[in-house]
């Protein structure tokens, strides 16, 4: 039976639940508990149904509702700190947990070059320069996709985006191939064979210059406009509205429905309701907090319809270019 200490048994049982109960969970842990969690949850070993059933009896939970043993992962952490902190906060603590993680067959590509890689790729299928991006670090990606063509980059993230669970064994004998053709730091390893595309492609988008950005979400608008629209939505979500700093965001309440804020902000700590009504006028303000007392509970999805409404008229005032964008941080600022 596996030795695990107190953070690991934590680790085991966040990984048995399914991501809405993990997200609920998450959601009432700083951020950098998360991250620690989410650092054990990445260097699991694999578990045994003993294993798993042991921490359990010893946390004294109801094993009936959490006999379907799960592995942990580097898929799961990522899951669940996307639910946590966003698409692109979640790739950025992926890649600092990196050094942490177990060693990935294509992990060696991090070592070379991105003008080299171009160089021996761009002549290989979309196909194959998709798989290789979506397994390597977010930054080091960026700066290939930045150094592509514009028709070969814009294939190659629609096919990351697109990207589904890909065997262990087909990264393994990808990583060998072309370890043996790059003649490069090869190191044979498990790690994570799963992909979730469109989070993949949000984080090298992110961490790549806006120029590639907007051409690759302009040339996807006419060969794929939903899958355009899905990495959009991810790209900047409403947890990102709460970060604006207050001049932005009072120019992005001059646009929004009253209404849709007082739905949004429902269930909110009051520190991020406090953020909003002091960037709006006393009268407003006062009428949006009885508009949050008089709507009482609300399904989730109705909030989460309401966060997306203001979340598109940021993006829509962000094209128009009355916000910009930043990188780095990852703010909007006027």
């Amino acid at each position: 039976m596996t030795t695990l200490t107190k953070s690991q048994q934590a680790a085991v049982i966040i990984a048995q639940l399914d991501e809405d109960r993990a997200a609920k969970v998450l959601k009432n842990m700083s951020e950098s508990e998360v991250i620690e969690l989410m650092s054990q949850v990445a260097r699991l070993p694999v578990m045994t149904t003993e294993d798993v059933e042991s921490v359990i009896d010893e946390l004294v939970i109801v094993a009936g509702s959490l006999a379907d043993v799960r592995q942990g992962g580097s898929d799961i952490a990522e899951r669940l700190l996307r639910e946590r902190l966003g698409s692109a906060r979640a790739a950025q603590i992926m890649d600092e947990l990196q050094s942490v993680v177990a060693d990935h067959p294509l992990a060696f590509i991090n070592r070379i070059e991105p003008s080299q890689i171009v160089g021996f790729m761009s002549a290989e299928h979309p196909q194959l320069l998709a798989v290789v991006l979506a397994h390597i670090n977010r930054d080091h990606a960026a700066r290939v996709v930045e150094r592509l063509e514009d028709d070969l980059r814009t294939e190659v993230a629609r096919r990351v985006a697109k990207m589904g669970p890909l065997p262990p064994d087909v990264i393994r004998r990808v990583g060998a191939e072309l370890d043996y053709r790059l003649s490069a730091f090869a190191r044979s390893g498990g790690g994570t064979s799963e992909v979730e595309g469109v989070a993949t492609i949000v984080g090298i988008l992110t961490s790549a210059d806006q120029a590639t950005e907007k051409q690759i979400l302009a040339d996807l608008d006419e060969r794929d406009p939903e899958i355009a629209e899905q990495i959009r939505n991810e790209m900047f979500v409403f947890d990102d509205v709460v970060q604006l700093d207050d001049p932005t965001l009072q120019t992005v309440l001059r646009s929004v429905v009253l209404k849709n804020v007082a739905l949004a902000l429902k269930g909110k700590p009051e520190h991020i309701i406090e953020k909003f009504t002091r960037n709006i006028s006393e009268r407003a303000a006062e009428e949006l907090l009885e508009d949050m007392t008089s709507l009482g509970p609300q399904r989730l999805s109705v909030v989460e319809g309401a966060e997306a409404a203001i979340v598109k008229l940021v993006r829509s005032l962000a094209d128009a270019g009355t916000i910009t964008i930043e990188r780095g941080n990852d703010e909007l600022v006027g």
